[in-house]
């Protein structure tokens, strides 16, 4: 009986691996042609695909007409959109292109898995309709991030203090690193809250509030002080 076993356990798992195989030859057929298309497409030209469509309520749009003028492309497997199930946590490698700088290759990540960039658009909606779905566009603008209008100089603790970890306790020097890193300008001279688009403002904020990770990666001071928090009293 023993004996028997670890053949039946040997059968079994040639039957799962030939089943797994016929699987995945089947999904192949099915989307032969999304197989063809995404290789002829550049997906990072699809404003729905990079999330301009979702503007003000995205991360900011800095590289958007790179995206949109065919700068940036996927490499090879990063094409097949069908693969994009197992890609769960959403980053990609690409190709970028500058004329006089030729082509380098870039790594591209979403702020968050599929789930939690729509949970960030369900707060979106329930912060302004008090529902879980509506017009992000229009929501934005009934939020607290479209509070601040242009008319207020600086970006003070009292305004942002809590809303994610980079901010638990934030001091008016940190703010201010903040706003001149994200509109990519040097530290020498002063640049204003006012400075910024009333987008751009809304942007911000949405950014501190619930992913501030591209905040933290444009400078390293501000890394060090999320490092500092993050450690062991």
């Amino acid at each position: 009986m023993l004996r028997f076993l670890p053949l039946k356990l040997g059968r079994l798992y040639r039957c799962l691996k030939l089943l797994l195989v016929l699987g995945l030859s089947v999904i192949l057929l099915m989307n032969t042609h999304n197989l063809f298309a995404s290789f002829q497409k550049n997906e990072l030209t699809d404003r729905r695909f990079i999330n301009l469509n979702k503007c003000p309520a995205c991360f900011g749009t800095s590289w958007c007409r790179k995206f949109m003028n065919g700068q940036v492309s996927f490499e090879s497997w990063g094409r097949l959109r069908f693969l994009d199930v197992f890609n769960v946590k959403n980053v990609f490698f690409a190709q970028y292109g500058e004329p006089r700088e030729g082509t380098r290759r870039v790594v591209l990540k979403r702020l968050g898995s599929n789930q939690e960039l729509a949970e960030i658009d369900q707060k979106i909606c329930k912060r302004a309709t008090g529902r879980p779905r509506c017009d992000l566009i229009q929501a934005m603008y009934k939020t607290e991030f479209a509070r601040i209008n242009g008319d207020v100089r600086l970006l003070t603790p009292g305004v942002v203090e809590g809303w994610s970890d980079l901010v638990h306790c934030p001091s008016q020097r940190l703010l201010d690193r903040v706003v001149r890193r994200y509109a990519e300008t040097k530290d020498s001279g002063s640049f204003l809250l006012k400075n910024l688009k009333d987008t751009e403002r809304m942007q911000l904020l949405m950014t501190l509030a619930f992913n501030p990770e591209p905040l933290v990666l444009q400078d390293q001071s501000i890394r060090t002080r999320v490092l500092a928090t993050e450690s062991p009293q």
